[in-house]
C-alpha cells in the first residue's frame, strides 16, 4: 500500500501536470506488477480516470449494474469511481410506463 507524495512548485508552468501524470506513472507499475489502483481510500476522482488498467469496460459496467441497484437515483459519491458514467437506465435497469421514460429530461453523460 503506498502513499507516494510528490513535491512540485504548482508556481511552475506544467509541474501540476507533470506531478500527475508521474502519479499515474506509479499507479500503472502497481497494476503491472500485480498490485491494485487502490488502498483503504478508494477511488474516487485521483484515480478514476485510470480504471481501464485494472478493468475492462464490461468489468465497470457490471461495477455500475450493483452500485446502480443500491444506489439508484446516484446520490453516494456523484461523478466519483468510474470514468465514463452511465444512468442506470443505459445499463439495462430502464423501467418505461405506459411508453414514457422516467426523468426523461436528464442529460445523459
Amino acid at each position: 500500500n503506498l502513499h507516494p507524495l510528490i513535491l512540485f512548485d504548482a508556481n511552475e508552468p506544467g509541474e501540476l501536470e507533470r506531478a500527475e501524470n508521474f502519479g499515474g506513472d506509479i499507479l500503472r507499475a502497481c497494476v503491472e506488477m500485480g498490485g491494485v489502483l487502490t488502498g483503504e481510500h478508494g477511488v474516487g476522482i485521483e484515480k478514476r480516470d485510470l480504471m481501464g488498467i485494472q478493468f475492462t469496460e464490461d468489468d465497470m459496467k457490471q461495477q455500475q449494474r450493483l452500485k446502480c441497484a443500491f444506489d439508484a437515483d446516484h446520490l453516494l459519491n456523484p461523478g466519483k469511481v468510474f470514468p465514463h458514467l452511465h444512468r442506470c437506465a443505459e445499463l439495462g435497469r430502464l423501467h418505461v410506463h405506459k411508453g414514457k421514460m422516467p426523468h426523461a429530461d436528464l442529460p445523459r453523460f
